[in-house]
Order: C-alpha cells, then structure tokens, then sequence
C-alpha cells in the first residue's frame, strides 16, 4: 500500500507541473498578443498582425500539448487508483496527436486563445481601414 501512495504522489506531482506549464504558457500568451498589438497600434503597421497570429498559436499548441498531457497523467492516476495490484510506476502517458488536438479545442483554451486572435484580427481591420 505504501508503494501505491508514493506512485499515487508521483502522478499527482506530474499532473501539477503540467497544469502549471499550460498556466504558464497562456500567461506568455496574452503578454505577447497584447504586445504585438501595442505595437500595431503605435506604429500603425498591420504587419505586425502576422507575427500575432504566429505567437497566439505557437502558444496554444504549447498549451494544448501541456493539457493533453495532464489529462493523460490522469488517466494513470486513475487507473492506478482503480488497480488493487501493487503499482507498475508508468510515468509514460500514451498521448496521441488526437489528445493534443482535442486538448486544442477544450473551453479552458479557446476561451483564452480564440479571443486574442478576434482582438488581433479586429486590431488588423480597423487598422487597415483606416490607413
């Protein structure tokens, strides 16, 4: 039982790094975005929009990687707990390009992604309509 907890410890240890990289990553998210636009703003140059999007999704793929990944540690932890056995200790989560895209779509990250790229695209509009 002692072995189970420990290996219980590990998973719940891994879940927590991995919640705090995908927090991490939508914090850089926003601060990049915001800056890109600053810069469009001031400069009036709509070519900035471009380095936005490439930002907005190069972070989001991070994001989506690091919350795929958390929901496959829990899946371990999961079936660790359902287990009587004594513990394998597999810290090697199976995760497929499928997790990672449905991890992608999750509320958690289109409700901090997807509005940055509207801000941006809308940044870009009104920008171009106005020059």
């Amino acid at each position: 039982m002692d072995a189970k907890l420990k290996y219980l410890e590990m998973l719940q240890a891994a879940i927590s790094r991995m919640s705090g990289f995908s927090f991490v990553a939508k914090g850089w998210s926003v601060t990049l975005a915001t800056a890109v636009m600053g810069f469009m703003v001031k400069d009036g140059g709509p070519k900035f929009a471009l380095i936005g999007v490439v930002v907005i999704a190069l972070f989001w793929l991070i994001d989506a990687y690091y919350l795929g990944l958390e929901k496959e540690f829990r899946t371990l932890f999961s079936a660790a707990v359902a287990t009587p056995a004594n513990p394998t200790f597999n810290m090697k989560p199976e995760m497929g390009r499928c997790a990672m895209m449905r991890a992608a779509f999750r509320p958690a990250l289109l409700m901090v992604h997807l509005p940055l790229l509207i801000a941006l695209a809308f940044s870009w509009y009104f920008l171009q309509k106005s020059a």
